[in-house]
């Protein structure tokens, strides 16, 4: 199957230089620090932390998200950006990891059998 580039998030108005992203309230993401975590995605029937994985899951990344970490209880979880799940980054059973999600729409997470995801994202 063919690689399928992930859909980013469009930004509007940027007026800091050009080089750093933009919040929703169109402020300048400068550091790594959130204000607050959210432990649920923002689908439409949002999917909450700690999620069973059986095969594969969807999260849709919130709007203002800049990170999500995620921790599986007692399998390895493939992470990826891409639908397809052909490039990903494989998590091991117990090891916290966090990502940079800030221009992602959706991350995708797929297991080998049956485990327990815990995932939060970091909010500014």
């Amino acid at each position: 199957m063919a690689y399928t580039p992930p859909t980013f998030k469009a930004h509007s108005n940027p007026s800091n230089f050009g080089g750093l992203v933009n919040d929703a309230n169109r402020n300048a993401m400068t550091g790594v620090l959130g204000s607050y975590m959210q432990s649920e995605d923002a689908a439409g029937s949002p999917v909450t932390s700690p999620a069973t994985v059986n095969t594969t899951q969807t999260l849709v990344v919130p709007q203002n998200a800049a990170q999500i970490t995620v921790v599986s209880t007692t399998n390895a979880v493939q992470v990826s950006e891409d639908s397809t799940q052909t490039a990903y980054f494989t998590v091991p059973a117990g090891v916290p990891w966090t990502f940079d999600v800030a221009r992602q729409q959706n991350v995708y997470l797929k297991t080998g059998s049956s485990t327990v995801v815990s995932f939060c994202f970091t909010m500014v």
